[in-house]
């Protein structure tokens, strides 16, 4: 059977998208269980419910636990700001928020390297750890359930 295509040269469909204005972002453990840093992009389609906000609780979570959540929170958070500053690239509040968290990210890789392992190549350091060669394997992998 052969398909035929609509040959005319008027358009199908003409989308409308607004541009987005800058709002003040969610916390970031928030952002990364809301899908967004941007309330006003948070609109309501279909929600499934879930539990609970895993950023209120701590339950029994260890201090590495809690180190991982905060740098997964984070850097989601450099993640939709450079989508929202792929389109605002003037944005002088974005620009200036992405600095601060990639920052803030390189802060806690640092931390969490020098406490545990390093998850990144960012997070070895410039100096190589005396105690190691490239400390990748230090700890099990994602596969072999590790946490990284």
């Amino acid at each position: 059977m052969e398909h035929q295509f609509n040959t005319c040269s008027e358009p199908l469909a003409i989308a409308s998208v607004p541009a987005q204005n800058w709002c003040d972002p969610y916390p970031w453990e928030t952002a990364l269980y809301e899908g967004t840093i941007f309330p006003c992009l948070n609109l309501l389609f279909f929600k499934a419910p879930l539990s609970s906000n895993p950023s209120q609780s701590t339950g029994n979570k260890t201090e590495k636990e809690i180190l991982l959540e905060q740098i997964h929170a984070v850097s989601f958070a450099v993640n939709d700001l450079t989508l929202y500053l792929d389109t605002h690239p003037t944005c002088e509040k974005g620009t200036a928020l992405f600095y601060e968290l990639i920052q803030k990210r390189l802060e806690l890789l640092t931390e969490f390297s020098e406490q545990y392992y390093p998850l990144t190549q960012f997070s070895m350091g410039v100096e190589p750890c005396p105690d190691s060669n490239y400390t990748w394997s230090k700890e099990p992998m994602p596969w072999e359930g590790g946490s990284v």
